[in-house]
């Protein structure tokens, strides 16, 4: 049964750097040293934000994924490719890859700016020799 009468203002209290950001997720201690220090990189990475709590179980699968991938397909190139393929679902799930982290009306939006700028006559923005700087 949960708590009786009325929550603590030090119940409600989170974990915050002293740049109030919340702290960095920190790898678990059942992971192996080389995911560990992977866990670490990525975790580091990335916007304190980025990853909560919940991500773990995630995180350490894409991790084993990745660990796997590295070592390259060697005789078993089955084993090789489904890692790669698990890599690259985790990777979009966990917004580390590119059109995970993009609004794509954001990329069309830029994308139509520079196409603007390039239909810009050559002359445009140019100055004159006489003028002034």
């Amino acid at each position: 049964m949960g708590q009786r009468g009325r929550r603590s203002a030090a119940s409600n209290v989170v974990a915050l750097n002293v740049t109030g950001d919340p702290k960095r997720l920190t790898p678990p201690s059942y992971l192996s040293k080389p995911e560990r220090e992977l866990f670490a990189d990525l975790v580091g990475s990335c916007d304190p934000r980025h990853f909560v709590e919940s991500d773990v179980p995630l995180l350490n699968s894409f991790i084993q994924a990745t660990l796997v991938a590295r070592s390259g397909p060697g005789k078993n190139i089955e084993g090789w490719q489904m890692a790669v393929k698990i890599q690259a679902m985790l990777a979009t799930r966990l917004r580390l890859a590119p059109q995970a982290r993009t609004d794509p009306q954001k990329v069309a939006r830029q994308a139509a700016r520079q196409a603007d700028q390039r239909r810009k006559p050559p002359w445009v923005g140019m100055r004159n020799p006489g003028d002034e700087p």
